[in-house]
């Protein structure tokens, strides 16, 4: 079974300069290695039209070759879809507290005709600005909630990207276990899996490149290639994901974890890379579901 790896980069669109400058970099990165990356923008961040520089960049990448799919629509706070979920909850432990706070004031946002028409805005500013109809659709924070996936079959998004096989690429933060050793999860599929009103989600091999990772970066590579491996016995399709603020914290190391982990996929012949735009449209996302995943969210 040969599997198809797939880089991701969360809150393109959101932030100042350096932002925009770790992105473009990264992206320019992957180019040189022939492969391409999966950007999930946020289309209104903070409320707040694009900048033009964002836009210039996101279309340039477009042109490139790299895949814009949808990331909520403001991300003004990790409440957007529905509760935060883990390891989000594991990253900022306040975040439990800070929704049974919030809880009267949130709840009424997690309806489907309120999330839906979040969801179509969003679509309506990525075909203004990029001529294009998200194929997959990711919550900021992992935030999502039951209404959130009716929405999105409603508006004929049929794939979600957010839930972890492995929260490890964390354990770094200081108020984690310090321990970076390949850990999964056992609560959900290691595939690509048919979940909440028949929208499948493409969970989330690991995160290698949070902020502070370069520390430790000799595990860090490791492990990489460790997951790297073991995915290739389990799944046709890995996602892999980062942050612009997150390799924007040391690119250097970025690009070394990046050359590792693509350099182990190719010599070892486990597949190779794709953006998850190129799979949803030739079919390959569907021919990957295994199963169906768990009754697990409360809201």
């Amino acid at each position: 079974m040969a599997t198809w790896y797939v880089w991701t980069m969360d809150d393109a669109g959101a932030g100042g300069r350096d932002m925009v400058e770790a992105m473009r970099r990264v992206c320019a990165f992957l180019q040189s290695r022939g492969a391409r990356m999966t950007l999930f923008v946020v289309p209104k961040p903070g409320g707040q039209p694009m900048s033009e520089e964002w836009l210039s960049a996101l279309q340039e990448a477009q042109e490139a070759g790299h895949d814009l799919q949808l990331h909520g629509l403001t991300h003004e706070d990790c409440f957007e879809f529905g509760p935060p979920n883990w390891p989000a909850t594991d990253i900022s432990p306040s975040f439990i507290e800070e929704f049974e706070r919030r809880r009267e004031e949130l709840m009424p946002r997690y309806t489907v005709p309120n999330l839906r028409q979040r969801i179509e805005e969003g679509l309506a500013i990525f075909h203004e600005r990029f001529g294009v109809k998200p194929a997959v659709f990711r919550a900021p924070c992992g935030a999502i909630s039951k209404p959130m996936f009716e929405a999105l079959r409603q508006v004929g998004i049929r794939y979600h990207s957010c839930m972890y096989i492995s929260g490890v690429g964390y354990e770094h933060l200081p108020h984690r276990s310090g321990v970076i050793a390949q850990k999964w999860v056992n609560d959900i599929p290691h595939t690509p899996f048919r979940w909440y009103n028949d929208v499948v989600e493409l969970p989330v091999l690991n995160e290698y490149t949070w902020r502070g990772a370069w520390q430790r970066e000799q595990e860090f590579l490791a492990l990489a290639k460790e997951d790297a491996s073991r995915i290739a016995q389990e799944s046709e399709v890995a996602v892999l994901l980062t942050h612009t603020h997150g390799v924007g914290d040391n690119l250097d190391y970025a690009f070394r974890l990046i050359d590792t982990v693509i350099e182990h996929v190719r010599a070892n012949r486990l597949g190779d890379f794709a953006t998850l735009g190129e799979l949803a449209a030739n079919g390959e996302l569907e021919r990957a579901v295994r199963g169906e995943g768990p009754d697990i969210l409360e809201v």
